[in-house]
């Protein structure tokens, strides 16, 4: 049963147990000895048994003599050999029986999310957010002075446009600023995913959700958004705000319901993280940031005939198993073996989750680069995860391999998930 009371995909509880293989065979040097005292044994017991009168230079007497103390004998240690060999045997049986039922049920449980459009922004100036200093590593979070009076420098990062009206302006207050940002910032999701709404089939349902956390007014927020929809001239799509922040659980929660024939449709998730600048200063270490990925199940796009950019497989969590299992299951996931993974994206942990994470990524032999997002970019806070998804998509596309994202869940624990390019098996 997961946190929010849903069943999982798999039970890994209720899996039948690996049998293990006996490796002790019977020792052979006791085995001989016993062979050859049996043997001996036996021997004497005839010799001694023999009825006095009968004759002794019979082919009956040799028979009685060597056939029967050594076929004695041969049973004995053979028989040990073969109970050892039958253990072992069944043993191997009803691992490759059981290999292919956990295969089956895992591949049943495994069909990923399609991402059919992805974007993510960290700052207002398109140089500045170019997708290639995230791959390379050549940009950081540098201490910035915010617009508040008399507020000294801070670890943070926000975007520093639109900071006026349409009459040029200056924004004094936090509310009016916000509006206008998420005005931009609604203005370039849709421009962004323009072709990929647009190559939907009208047949095909969409959802609209808004992630906006720390938003006060989440209904001019919606107002904003709809009102760049209908701007776009798209079809319609019912557009909602979510009240609690989704964390990457989401997607579990997701593909269950898909495997259930449920919610097969398409889903434009929008998150926006804004934070205060004028008149308190942002959290250290923090960064406003804009993502926006459109997604759908596998079987939705091969039914639609769409061209996914990536693959967003299970993400496992570890609250119901160690970080070693979490990590392995997440890899069984995404179909792939440690060493194919080419990059690793982390982002939204606290220092434990980052060393328990570390641990467990050297422990399973993945050797990729690590690109930490917190600090090229900022702590991103509810909207984290899901940056960290788009760049992983975006890298599976350039990079032509699977990614890895390390990020957390809503109870504070490292969660994993593989975002595999479309050319990878």
């Amino acid at each position: 049963m997961r946190s929010d009371g849903g069943v999982m995909a798999v039970d890994f509880t209720r899996l039948p147990p690996e049998e293990p293989v006996p490796d002790n065979p019977p020792s052979r040097l006791f085995w001989t000895v016993l062979f050859f005292l049996i043997a001996i044994v036996g021997v004497f017991a005839v010799l001694l048994l023999w009825p006095k009168g009968d004759p002794t230079q019979t082919p009956w007497f040799w028979t009685c003599v060597t056939v029967y103390p050594f076929g004695l004998a041969a049973f004995v240690v053979l028989r040990r050999y073969s109970v050892y060999e039958g253990h072992r045997l069944d043993a191997i049986a009803w691992n490759e029986a059981r290999k292919d039922y956990v295969n089956g049920v895992f591949d049943g449980a495994s069909r990923p999310l399609a991402v059919l459009a992805a974007t993510c922004r960290f700052s207002s100036d398109a140089k500045d957010d170019e997708f290639g200093k995230l791959m390379d590593g050549s940009v950081k979070l540098e201490p910035k002075t915010p617009p508040k009076p008399d507020a000294p420098p801070v670890h943070a990062r926000w975007f520093e446009k639109p900071d006026a009206d349409e009459n040029g302006i200056r924004f004094n207050h936090d509310d009016e600023r916000q509006r206008s940002v998420l005005d931009w910032a609604f203005s370039m999701v849709t421009d962004t995913v323009a072709d990929a709404v647009r190559s939907l089939s009208t047949e095909l349902r969409l959802k609209v959700q808004l992630v906006l956390p720390d938003i006060a007014n989440t209904d001019e927020a919606l107002a904003i958004w709809n009102r760049q929809w209908a701007k776009s001239n798209f079809r319609p799509a019912q557009a909602r705000v979510l009240v609690e922040s989704p964390d990457l659980m989401y997607a579990d929660v997701w593909l269950d319901r898909v495997n259930q024939r449920l919610d097969e449709e398409a889903r434009l998730i929008v998150c926006v993280r804004l934070n205060g600048i004028h008149q308190v200063l942002p959290p250290d270490g923090s960064a406003e940031a804009v993502v926006a990925m459109l997604l759908a199940p596998e079987a939705v796009c091969r039914s639609f005939k769409l061209a996914p950019l990536a693959m967003l497989h299970r993400p496992n969590g570890t609250e119901d198993c160690s970080i070693d299992d979490a990590l392995a299951r997440t890899l069984q996931w995404g179909r792939v073996q440690a060493v194919e993974i080419k990059r690793i994206w982390q982002g939204g942990l606290d220092v434990s989750e980052i060393n328990a994470a570390t641990r467990a990524v050297v422990k399973a032999g993945i050797g990729a680069k690590v690109a930490n997002i917190d600090y090229m970019v900022g702590h991103a806070g509810s909207a984290a995860p899901w940056f960290a998804v788009a760049c992983a998509a975006s890298a599976a596309v350039q990079d032509g391999a699977p990614q890895l994202v390390v990020t957390t869940t809503g109870s504070a624990s490292p969660c994993f998930v593989v975002v595999r390019n479309i050319n990878s098996r």
